[in-house]
């Protein structure tokens, strides 16, 4: 279900963020679970923040020995407030360089970023949810440019799509978030074709931004549902692209693959 380069361990050292280390490093971060873990997380919580911490400690461990970190909720790009003062912009996640001693009054370099966002399968099967998934990548995107114009290296984003079935008689209702649209709104959409269609309709409506390609992780069983986590992993965008969004233009014409 992959499309693109299966994941694996780099043979060498990572010098920026990629599509292929995200991959490598969510598939490493859904192994890292124990049985069970993952749907647990997935049905009690915003999974979208457990998948991002465990991607950002598997890219600290990649970056081991080199010059480079792996930054969570990495503040470092600022923003215009209100009244024109700079104001910090919180980023999922960041490879930036590590400081050195004459560089310490200087923002380090930036390596790449990705943001993460978490929409059940059952939210993104009509043109509006689609278009709604969309818009908060896009917004994300915005987000990776300061306020004096400039433009972070490598921006990729990763929307993870849960995707939960009854999978036993007796379902822990009391402690599921949601319960009633996991449950009930959305069970009519709890077969696989529907997982399908879901990761199918953001991979079209997201390829005009960049290069994507998508992949799955078994979530497993808890609380009597059983919870896969496919997922789109889009980038890196081009700075044409980002440009486009940022100021409200057509988007660069997309070359077939």
């Amino acid at each position: 279900m992959t499309m693109g380069h299966s994941a694996g361990q780099s043979a060498e050292p990572p010098t920026s963020l990629t599509a292929q280390l995200l991959e490598d490093c969510l598939q490493s971060a859904g192994h890292a679970y124990a049985p069970g873990e993952l749907a647990y997380l997935a049905l009690t919580s915003q999974i979208e923040n457990p998948i991002r911490d465990r991607v950002a400690y598997q890219l600290h461990l990649r970056l081991q020995g080199t010059r480079l970190d792996a930054g969570r909720e990495w503040t470092g790009v600022d923003a215009a407030g209100e009244d024109g003062t700079a104001v910090a912009r919180r980023l999922d996640l960041a490879i930036v360089e590590r400081w050195g001693r004459r560089s310490r009054r200087y923002a380090p370099p930036v390596h790449g970023v990705a943001e993460f966002k978490a929409i059940r399968t059952s939210h993104a099967q009509t043109p509006g949810e689609l278009s709604r998934v969309y818009r908060l990548v896009t917004d994300d995107i915005i987000k990776c440019v300061s306020a004096c114009g400039q433009l972070l290296h490598a921006i990729h984003a990763v929307v993870l799509l849960p995707h939960a079935q009854i999978a036993r008689r007796t379902v822990a209702e009391h402690v599921i978030k949601d319960v009633f649209k996991v449950m009930w709104t959305g069970q009519r959409f709890q077969a696989d074709t529907a997982r399908e269609d879901a990761v199918a309709g953001v991979t079209a409506r997201l390829a005009p931004l960049g290069p994507v390609r998508t992949g799955m992780i078994d979530g497993g069983e808890a609380l009597g549902m059983r919870v896969t986590l496919p997922y789109v992993i889009l980038g890196p965008v081009a700075f044409d692209t980002v440009e486009a969004l940022t100021n409200n233009w057509v988007l660069p014409a997309v070359t077939p693959p």
